[in-house]
């Protein structure tokens, strides 16, 4: 499930995205980016907080702050941009871009066409 809200009242520009499994789910929230919600079936539901320590090798270099800082809002252009500009420098699209490409923007166009037309018709529709 996500949830995207800039006009729910309280909310401050609000992403949340949940994972639920048969055992656990997981929740992430912007506006406490610091921890992940870790809820549990059958034992007690935890919190883990955001530590540099735990980030796979490959995501490392996003991390440009020391645990108890917040990455931010900001660093998600930062990190983007950063990544664009490099393709740009070296005159090249990478192999495997880490940034959306033409080809993901017109995916997520044609899912949003078939999200209204799902709507309209009040039926499940091909993808």
């Amino acid at each position: 499930m996500v949830t995207v809200s800039q006009v729910a009242a309280g909310r401050k520009n609000r992403l949340s995205l949940e994972i639920s499994g048969s055992k656990q789910a997981v929740n992430w929230c912007s506006e406490a980016p610091n921890q992940l919600w870790l809820g549990r079936r059958d034992s007690a539901n935890g919190m883990l907080m955001r530590d540099p320590a735990l980030v796979h090798p490959e995501s490392a270099s996003l991390i440009t702050f020391p645990g108890g800082h917040n990455e931010g809002f900001p660093d998600t252009s930062k990190q983007l941009f950063k990544e664009v500009y490099q393709a740009v420098q070296e005159g090249k699209q990478p192999e495997k871009p880490l940034f959306p490409t033409f080809a993901d923007g017109l995916r997520e166009l044609v899912l949003c066409d078939k999200i209204i037309e799902s709507n309209r018709e009040q039926a499940w529709v091909q993808v």
